[in-house]
């Protein structure tokens, strides 16, 4: 088996043997490193291939320029010198022998090393201290590879001691160390989730922006549940998202997809209620995201008719919190938005094909996962079908169900009936409403148009 490993790793690197050669006749050391060969081992094709060097930066820089190659200097002062081979950009990292984390910042205090060892026992855990050279031999020093066959997550030359070293460096490797797990589901070695509960506090030193990175690789893994959970249990999920902990104790539960008032069920948390929405939230997309946060206003709000509206409020907290974007946060708060209530009309269902917009696809989706998670659904079944049929006129041009009224609508209003400003404004409004209401058709005349707000002038006036 491992034989078979080293073949394939070797067979990986046979495009970089220009590049092996190059350090190795300027007298330097070249590995594959890290998740590139975490990944070979469990079988996986890597995502990205990265190396690491006894070069310093400045002689990366030469060896590559020397040998034709491009020079990206993407984190020279951390150490990181990029080419570009055969289309694709790889990064090549000076030794390290420390790398830490002032409160705060994105980037790392880095002091270089000249042992491959020492570069690997500084990096956050057994399975990415691994380094391959060009004949696919691993450098094992920490015995990545064993604790890979026994599915447990530990720092190299693992101790308490020496976990609270290595989570002190960068705290952010604690929420590495959740993402592994709902990525592999191995377990976690004691003195690692001991170290993560004791020094949890540390993890508010680190930048959102690094926290949502891992968050969101988190809930896209296949075990999102068992990383949350470890999480939680090193208190470390409550510190980032104290909003969670209601959900634990409350039993409340919807009743429909239209909020109506809730009922108890004993022994079923909301906490387990959001996780058995996430399994059936699809891992692509902002699915498991919305079904993360469609909870909370239940947990918070003491009248459940404004659960959802509570729940829109926290989740765009949060959701600044992580450093969503804006276009992000209105899309994922549109996808959040409740079913309306009773049975569609035209109107009611244009109305809301033009709210939600281009996320109109999203909530359909994440309706279905709403329905599947409600204890009896098969009114709300029907009556669910009944709005996707309305609205299915929208989902392929959703730009289609905004109203389109004549271009010359407003020139001519003026010029014919002298209204202007908020006149002109509430007869547009009129004629939109006309046309939602069936009473006009945006195939029609201006000058049918014209002739419904001249009988209908003194209505317009009224506003």
């Amino acid at each position: 088996m491992m034989q078979t490993v080293n073949e394939t790793i070797s067979n990986a690197l046979k495009p970089f043997l220009p590049l092996f050669n190059a350090f190795l006749n300027a007298g330097f050391q070249l590995y594959a490193v890290g998740g590139c060969v975490r990944d070979w081992v469990l079988g996986k094709t890597p995502k990205d291939i990265d190396f690491t060097t006894d070069a310093l930066p400045d002689q990366t820089k030469e060896i590559l320029s020397a040998n034709g190659w491009k020079v990206l200097p993407v984190g020279e002062l951390f150490g990181t010198i990029a080419t570009i081979i055969n289309k694709k950009q790889y990064e090549i990292t000076t030794f390290r022998i420390k790398e830490s984390y002032t409160r705060g910042s994105r980037h790392p205090i880095v002091r270089y090393g000249k042992e491959l060892a020492l570069d690997l026992e500084r990096r956050d855990l057994t399975i990415n201290a691994m380094a391959a050279d060009i004949h696919g031999n691993i450098h094992d020093p920490f015995d990545g590879l064993g604790d890979i066959q026994r599915q447990i997550l530990r720092v190299p030359r693992s101790s308490y001691h020496q976990t609270l070293s290595i989570f002190g460096d960068d705290p952010l490797r604690m929420l590495r160390l959740a993402r592994f797990k709902a990525r592999l589901g191995f377990s976690v070695d004691p003195d690692a989730t001991q170290a993560a509960a004791d020094m949890a506090g540390s993890i508010l030193s680190v930048s959102h922006e690094r926290w949502f990175s891992e968050l969101d690789g988190l809930i896209r893994a296949p075990n999102f549940i068992q990383g949350i959970q470890w999480l939680m249990q090193t208190g470390i999920w409550d510190l980032i998202f104290p909003e969670f902990i209601a959900l634990k104790t409350s039993c409340n539960e919807p009743t429909s997809l239209t909020n109506d008032p809730m009922i108890t069920n004993k022994g079923h948390s909301l906490l387990e209620q959001t996780f058995e929405r996430m399994l059936k939230s699809p891992a692509e997309g902002d699915f498991r995201w919305v079904s993360l946060v469609s909870f909370l206003g239940y947990a918070a709000s003491a009248h459940p008719e404004w659960a959802n509206q509570t729940t829109l409020m926290i989740a765009g907290e949060i959701f600044l919190r992580l450093k969503f974007s804006s276009a992000r946060t209105e899309h994922l708060l549109r996808i959040l938005r409740l079913l309306p209530e009773g049975l569609p009309q035209y109107r009611t269902a244009r109305e809301l094909a033009i709210e939600l917009g281009q996320s109109i696809r999203d909530w359909n989706t994440f309706q279905n996962i709403r329905l599947g998670t409600l204890r009896d659904n098969s009114n709300e079944q029907k009556r669910l079908e009944a709005w996707q049929n309305a609205l299915a006129p929208y989902l392929d041009d959703p730009a289609c169900a905004a109203v389109r009224l004549p271009k010359d609508l407003s020139t001519t209003l003026t010029q014919t009936l002298g209204v202007r400003g908020k006149t002109l404004g509430l007869c547009l409004i009129q004629c939109q409403d006309a046309v939602l209401d069936g009473f006009l058709t945006e195939s029609d005349p201006t000058e049918k148009f014209i002739q419904w707000v001249s009988d209908h002038f003194e209505t317009a006036k009224s506003f």
